[in-house]
């Protein structure tokens, strides 16, 4: 029996999109499954049926809720450190982020290089799947030689072409321009992280591996097999035949999934109102309950009969102002099973709630704070799929102009189209583009 061995950094947003597609191959074919992840998500891998190998791949974590998660005291630092900077905009962010690349994203790779090893002796596997952001994980396989695949668990651009700059957004969308100052400066400061990695990638290489030879770029190290994308195909990136294969799914979560008693008692409680608005800013940005509730107070003016759910995070105690019947607010909440149920998305355009939004066809405005979170906005305007508004300076009578349209099937027509290719391409897609590779 042939076995697909897959690695997961520790982060929630990156390991549920990974455990899908692990059910994914479960059904398409009588292979072996391991899933290779930090300690704290080893009952979640197992309850879903798989075999687990315990590999700790970063400090950095994020469980479900980033506050609520256990970090260590520099970790901790470093994530309020970000989240100041995103109530100062995109290029502060941004820097912030690159600045902590070097202190989180590249662990000392003999460790993983060792572990490597050991999973390698005890379970054999025919082919490893790896998340792109593990570059610590992919340094050793490719040293080990070993046959991987990379998952690309964002954008496409996280892995960067032609003159695309890993930590640079290659566009923006129209309401957040950074000035041309500001883009280089950013681009330096990514440049020269670049160049600390792929110096990192090389001096390991020569210690370790020396018969691999040097790589060009530490954040273009990919499979030399395939890379699967977890996005939609726009047709705009990563066109070029040449190099791996290339796969792009619409989706990565599992369809349809139902909504327990207490969900449905509400939505049937609130089935005349309308519209049905959710508002999810993610695992980590649930923390800007600033915007949450400034988006709350505009909703309730412009629609005194709408309904409003909203996932809050660790921040419930700072909504208590919000004693209202038409607002649902929840620590966490069941996004995708809610998804058919709303009329409306209001979201901090990360790649999973923009999949899953657009899986279900659902007018969406998004409120980009970091990451590829602007290049995400950015295509969603060039798409025609969504709208877009700064979090930082948004003026509450800009959500009716926004949101106004949309109701009234502004991009109905192309939302429609992109989500049927959504549809039509999901882990099973994926799934079945890795056991071609087998």
């Amino acid at each position: 029996m042939k076995t697909v061995l897959i690695i997961s950094p520790p982060f929630y947003s990156h390991f549920n999109p990974l455990l899908t597609i692990a059910r994914a191959l479960r059904q398409s074919a009588p292979i072996r499954v391991v899933i290779a992840t930090a300690a704290a998500f080893q009952s979640q891998v197992e309850s879903a049926g798989f075999y687990f190998a315990r590999l700790e791949t970063s400090r950095n974590a994020n469980t479900g809720i980033a506050e609520k998660t256990r970090q260590d005291e520099k970790e901790t630092q470093r994530l309020y450190e970000f989240f100041q900077a995103t109530y100062q905009g995109a290029i502060p962010t941004l820097m912030v982020q690159t600045k902590h690349r070097r202190l989180n994203m590249l662990p000392d790779p003999l460790p993983i290089f060792e572990q490597l090893q050991e999973i390698q002796q005890a379970w054999r596997p025919d082919l490893f799947l790896v998340d792109h952001l593990n570059f610590a994980v992919t340094l050793a396989l490719y040293a080990l030689n070993y046959p991987f695949l990379t998952f690309c668990p964002g954008h496409p651009t996280y892995i960067p072409q032609d003159n695309q700059i890993f930590g640079v957004p290659y566009a923006f969308p129209s309401c957040i321009q950074p000035t041309q100052e500001e883009i280089e400066t950013l681009s330096s400061q990514a440049l020269d992280i670049e160049a600390e990695f792929t110096a990192a990638f090389n001096r390991f290489l020569e210690q370790y591996a020396p018969e691999r030879g040097p790589v060009k770029n530490a954040f273009r190290l990919t499979s030399p097999q395939a890379i699967l994308f977890n996005y939609p195909d726009f047709g705009h990136l990563h066109t070029s035949s040449n190099g791996p294969a290339k796969w792009f799914g619409g989706h990565c979560f599992p369809a349809n999934p139902s909504l327990n008693l207490e969900w449905q008692g509400i939505i049937h409680a609130h089935k005349n109102h309308r519209p049905k608005i959710l508002i999810s800013f993610g695992t980590f940005l649930s923390a800007r309950s600033d915007v949450i509730q400034k988006i709350l107070q505009g909703l309730l003016s412009i629609f005194p009969d709408g309904l409003f759910i909203a996932a809050v995070g660790d921040r419930m105690n700072e909504y208590s102002s919000f004693n209202d019947p038409r607002i649902i607010l929840r620590e966490f909440i069941p996004q995708t099973a809610l998804l058919p149920y709303m009329d409306l998305v209001i979201h901090h355009g990360g790649n999973n709630s923009f999949t899953e939004t657009l899986y279900y066809g659902k007018p969406m405005l998004i409120f980009p704070f970091s990451s590829d979170q602007f290049s995400i906005a950015h295509d969603a305007e060039r798409f025609e799929i969504g709208k877009v508004l700064n979090p930082n300076n948004f003026q509450q009578e800009e959500l009716a102009g926004k949101i106004e349209p949309l109701l009234a099937g502004d991009f109905s027509s192309s939302l429609q189209k992109w989500s049927q290719l959504s549809r039509e391409r999901g882990a099973n897609f994926l799934a079945d583009a890795i056991l071609q590779l087998l």
